[in-house]
């Protein structure tokens, strides 16, 4: 039986910037809270995606929000079926390794001719 085996979570970094809207208490001149809110919209950093093997995702705006959840660490592998921790991700990419088997592929063949 093949084990379903995915990393906790995955972090992408958004481009450009984004409109986020802020909240600020409604106050008189002289600084006393009236109730409510006044909403104000602003061009910020796009901040960072989190995904997650099942499907689900969520849009992270700051470096302190990302690192606060954890998300700056390196994440651990689970077992999809059963939900457990089976170790750390490895060091090196997926795009690297294919890179890795190819060159030792092209190199085997070379020494064989």
């Amino acid at each position: 039986m093949s084990e379903n085996i995915k990393p906790r979570y995955e972090v992408h970094k958004l481009d450009g910037k984004r409109p986020r809207r802020f909240a600020m208490p409604k106050t008189d001149k002289d600084g006393k809270l009236l109730g409510g809110f006044v909403y104000e919209d602003k061009e910020v950093d796009a901040g960072w995606m989190v995904y997650f093997p099942s499907g689900a995702s969520v849009h992270i705006w700051t470096k302190e929000e990302l690192e606060r959840q954890g998300f700056t660490k390196q994440p651990s592998l689970i077992n999809m079926e059963t939900g457990d921790d089976v170790g750390q991700v490895s060091d090196t990419s997926l795009k690297s390794k294919s890179e890795q088997v190819s060159n030792r592929s092209r190199s085997s063949k070379v020494a064989q001719t």
